[in-house]
């Protein structure tokens, strides 16, 4: 401690010869003062600078989580667009065959002619054609209502799902299936508020008959 005001009195004793010490002492102090600061402010920032990287890092994987369910959700619409074209196109085809079907019976009664081996022979292709064409629509109910259910990698359809499923349902059973009362997901989803395999299951087996 003696030392300490020894050279305390050397220093200050005299300040104008002193001043190039007196100088670099408060230098010296200054850079103890900058460096204590520093680590104290490194150690204030530290848990904000993880935070904030962490958070980066969560948000990149967000993102790309995101960018790859959107291009899921893109397919899917691709798909399913195809697929309901081909059953519009098939059921199109089914009701123009139907339609032959009758005119050439009325033409049959009409002319008082053999058709029925020509008739016959329709009749098989219209129901192997009703057959394919109800297939179809299972496949295709069945696959919509697999993907969306799974978009969230996840078992069972929640309500936002389910609408979005609502609005896949083919033209042709539109109605029927509106009727039936499957277009509500309140009506249609079990007491854990979900619609799962079962359910769409009984849906399919009802709607396409």
């Amino acid at each position: 401690m003696s030392k300490l005001f020894s050279l305390y009195k050397t220093l200050f004793h005299n300040d104008k010869l002193n001043i190039p010490a007196l100088f670099f002492m408060g230098l010296g102090l200054f850079g103890i003062i900058t460096l204590l600061s520093s680590f104290i402010t490194d150690f204030l920032l530290f848990p904000f600078v993880l935070v904030a990287s962490i958070a980066s890092f969560f948000a990149m994987w967000y993102l790309n989580i995101l960018g790859s369910l959107t291009e899921q959700v893109d397919k899917l619409e691709a798909t399913v667009e195809n697929l309901k074209g081909s059953n519009d196109k098939l059921h199109n085809e089914l009701l123009a065959l139907e339609s032959l079907r009758e005119n050439l019976k009325i033409y049959a009664k009409e002319n008082k002619e053999d058709f029925s081996k020509v008739l016959k022979d329709i009749n098989d292709s219209f129901n192997r054609l009703d057959n394919i064409s109800k297939e179809n629509e299972k496949v295709l109910i069945a696959r919509v209502a697999q993907d969306l259910e799974f978009l969230d990698s996840k078992a069972g359809m929640k309500r936002d799902e389910y609408e979005r499923f609502v609005n896949r349902i083919p033209n042709n059973l539109k109605a029927k299936f509106d009727e039936l009362g499957y277009n509500s997901f309140d009506k249609v989803a079990g007491e854990n508020n979900m619609v799962d395999y079962k359910e769409i299951k009984s849906i399919v087996q009802s709607v396409v008959a």
